[in-house]
């Protein structure tokens, strides 16, 4: 294995490991450590933000690097979920899910910039998996 496949795999793994230890908010993501799980070869975990203001910077983020295909409206909804949090754009989960970093009740993080272990296809697949899944919790989280 060349020292490339190694990173990539020990950057799946941890990847792996964050989502199976990432907990699940009154609103489930459910699914996409699973979804993962059959691309990483094993069982994952549900992924969960931890607010709606993570979620409304993350929708913004998935928008920005084309990681939501079509008329989803994330954007739109995006905009619904800040109106809800306190703060609005100054909020820090806001601003940090606009970097790209999913925050879970729990204080774990995972950022999705670094995920793909430097194999963009990888990261496109698993970005746009976990962008998925983020705008279905947004949609729950305002009851649609």
């Amino acid at each position: 294995m060349n020292t490339r496949m190694k990173k990539a795999t020990i950057t799946l793994a941890t990847l792996a490991v964050s989502l199976a230890c990432a907990t699940v908010s009154a609103q489930d993501l459910g699914g996409l450590g699973g979804k993962l799980g059959g691309m990483l070869g094993g069982n994952g975990g549900s992924l969960s933000s931890g607010s709606m203001g993570n979620v409304a910077g993350l929708l913004q983020y998935c928008v920005k690097n084309n990681y939501l295909g079509g008329d989803t409206g994330a954007s739109g909804l995006a905009g619904k979920l800040l109106g809800k949090t306190e703060g609005g754009t100054s909020n820090s989960d806001y601003q940090s899910g606009l970097s790209g970093i999913l925050k879970g009740n729990n204080g774990k993080t995972t950022n999705l910039s670094d995920v793909g272990g430097g194999d963009p296809d990888l990261k496109s697949k698993l970005t746009t998996k976990a962008c998925d899944i983020v705008l279905k919790q947004g949609k729950k989280f305002l009851g649609h």
